[in-house]
């Protein structure tokens, strides 16, 4: 006589809520991943477009401040005031250019605008000190002219 392998099961096949919750768990870690994997770099890139917004807007506040301090400055050499023209020509100079261009300009360009006008503002307090970076001379004439007239008609 042949036995017959028979397969005994222990119970019967039932959901296993546990190991469902876990895929579910599982998946929405993997959908969260993917999510921050575009989240990420997109957050970052709004961050950086804030942080040059703020340079942008601290560029001008400088810009105005540095106007506002050329026109304070109470010079009393000749030197010193044409030195003072020079910084307030060309700030007059910059303000239209920074008035049309200040939403498009770069990282680069907002640093170095800032850069120049800290270096204004380095020139005018060297100005307000009494401190000039030009030297007026003297030019004593009178030899040049002497050689210049004829002894006859001295």
């Amino acid at each position: 006589m042949a036995k017959k392998n028979k397969i005994i099961q222990s119970a019967e096949f039932k959901r296993d809520y546990v190991a469902a919750l876990a895929v579910l768990i599982f998946s929405l870690i993997v959908i969260a991943e993917i999510v921050l994997a575009f989240s990420i770099p997109w957050y970052l890139k709004q961050e950086d477009s804030m942080a040059t917004a703020v340079k942008k807007l601290e560029l001008i506040q400088s810009f105005d401040k540095a106007r506002a301090m050329n026109k304070a400055l109470k010079l009393k050499s000749d030197a010193a005031k044409a030195e003072q023209k020079l910084i307030a020509w060309n700030l007059d100079s910059l303000a239209p250019y920074l008035r049309k261009e200040s939403k498009n300009l770069t990282e680069k360009e907002v640093a170095d605008i800032q850069e120049a006008i800290n270096e204004m503002f380095k020139v005018m307090a060297r100005l307000n000190d009494g401190k000039v970076f030009s030297q007026e001379y003297k030019l004593n004439t009178d030899n040049y002219i002497n050689n210049l007239i004829p002894k006859a008609k001295k």
